[in-house]
C-alpha cells in the first residue's frame, strides 16, 4: 500500500470471508417449498456459489490452489452436515458433488490445472 490507498489484498480477503459467510447463511436459513424454475436448479446454484468462492478466494491470495480446493470442498461438506442438523433443510451428497463441479469449473475458468 502506498500513498494512503486501500490495501487491495486486504479488501479481497474481506470479500472472501464475507462470501463464505453469505453462502453459509443462505445454506442454513429456512427456504420455501415452492417449485424451482427447473429440476436441478439447486445444483446449479451450488456450482455457481462455489465458482464464485473459488474466484474470490484466489483473488484474495489463497495459495496453493490445492489448499483452496480442499478447504472449499470441506466447507461444502460442513454445510451439508450442518443442514442435516436443522429441521427445515436436507443434506445431500448431490449438493457436495455440485460444489465440487463448481470448484473444478472455477479452477478451469481461471486456468489452474486440476
Amino acid at each position: 500500500m502506498s500513498g494512503g490507498g486501500v490495501d487491495r489484498s486486504l479488501l479481497w480477503r474481506g470479500m472472501f470471508v464475507a462470501a463464505l459467510a453469505g453462502v453459509l447463511i443462505l445454506a442454513l436459513v429456512p427456504v420455501g417449498n415452492g417449485p424451482d424454475w427447473f429440476t436441478h436448479a439447486d445444483k446449479l446454484r451450488h456450482a455457481a456459489a462455489f465458482i464464485t468462492l473459488w474466484a474470490v478466494g484466489r483473488r484474495a491470495g489463497v495459495k496453493p490452489a490445492w489448499a483452496l480446493t480442499l478447504g472449499l470442498l470441506g466447507f461444502g461438506i460442513g454445510i451439508e452436515l450442518a443442514q442435516a442438523l436443522t429441521p427445515y433443510r436436507e443434506s445431500s451428497v448431490g449438493d457436495v458433488l455440485a460444489d465440487a463441479v463448481g470448484i473444478a469449473a472455477g479452477r478451469w475458468l481461471l486456468g489452474v490445472a486440476l
